[in-house]
């Protein structure tokens, strides 16, 4: 890494560390506000983009969640009932937390609500996930359902 990279990722370690401190001061409510936004924002910049591709490519639920998991290799998709979807992954996918910058459990909520912004773009319906399981909280994977 080199020197500019090195400083500029110190600087973003103490930045996020303040926002992330700013996070978790907020009331319930309003943390949940700011994390959707963050969450909406994330799949925004990329994944929304793939769930649509995946969702056009498909005949039904099922293809789908098959064109989802060849995007998207490290996660595995699949139902769990009829109105519900699970998805695991191996590994956190949040790009902040595998640079280290991110280290709150709290930021899981960003996670769930970029899998609910990829589920109401794609298939045009209003979704709600949450997290059943956590990696950064403890979990030996991440699970989020999706209803």
């Amino acid at each position: 890494m080199g020197e500019i990279e090195k400083d500029l990722h110190e600087f973003l370690d103490y930045w996020f560390a303040g926002l992330m401190r700013g996070i978790e001061a907020l009331d319930e409510p309003s943390r949940r506000k700011v994390l959707y936004e963050c969450g909406r924002a994330c799949a925004q910049s990329y994944t929304v983009q793939v769930f649509r591709e995946a969702r056009q490519n498909s005949t039904d639920v099922d293809s789908f969640l098959q064109n989802l998991a060849q995007r998207f290799p490290e996660a595995k998709y699949e139902r769990d009932g009829s109105n519900t979807i699970r998805v695991t992954y191996d590994q956190c996918g949040c790009d902040l937390v595998r640079l280290g910058l991110v280290k709150s459990l709290t930021f899981c909520e960003c996670s769930a609500a970029n899998l609910r912004e990829n589920f109401q773009q794609s298939l045009g319906i209003s979704a709600s996930v949450a997290i059943e399981s956590s990696i950064f909280r403890g979990g030996t994977h991440c699970v989020l359902i999706g209803d």
